[in-house]
């Protein structure tokens, strides 16, 4: 009888250590980061259009499936449709205005994007959700996202150079410059 209330009482010992929880107390809910976008398998081609959508603090990269590989062409008209149902869901939005038409130029590591509107007022936001949607998704000359030069023209304007690293200004760097178009 001895030897099961001992048995017993270790166990009730044992639960009781447990449910102290080692001296952790709970929390709110912190928000840190941005979601996840999800990964790429090794070796399986990229059949995504990536598109950078507006999310408080900044812009990111939402992955759609698409049947075949995707080009900066494909992409940018997908841009400008806006967020599909879901990813307005989870938050996301575009800055960019409604335009009437968009033309999209590649060449080796640069893309021309040419819009119906003044790229001179673009915010800064809109400005990377096309430059980095459109360095991100097929380029000609394999060059990294971060170094495929980008320019808007539109409205008389352009902005050239950009490249999408400059979400993240780096010494070094040029910054955004406007021009008018010659």
């Amino acid at each position: 009888m001895r030897i099961r209330r001992a048995a017993a009482a270790a166990t009730l010992f044992g639960l009781l250590t447990a449910l102290a929880g080692c001296g952790i107390e709970p929390t709110e809910v912190i928000d840190v980061g941005y979601p996840a976008t999800g990964a790429k398998r090794p070796g399986v081609p990229a059949t995504q259009a990536v598109l950078y959508f507006a999310y408080p603090g900044g812009v990111v990269p939402v992955s759609r499936p698409a049947g075949d590989a995707v080009s900066a062409e494909d992409a940018v008209p997908l841009l400008l449709k806006g967020p599909n149902e879901p990813e307005r869901l989870r938050g996301y939005y575009s800055e960019l205005p409604k335009v009437g038409g968009v033309d999209v130029i590649t060449s080796t590591d640069r893309v021309v994007i040419r819009l119906g509107t003044d790229v001179s007022r673009l915010t800064r936001t809109a400005r990377n959700q096309l430059v980095c949607t459109a360095a991100h998704n097929g380029v000609p000359g394999k060059l990294p996202a971060d170094e495929v030069k980008v320019s808007l023209v539109g409205g008389g304007k352009s902005v050239t150079d950009q490249v999408c690293a400059s979400l993240f200004p780096q010494p070094g760097r040029p910054g955004p410059s406007v021009s008018p178009v010659p």
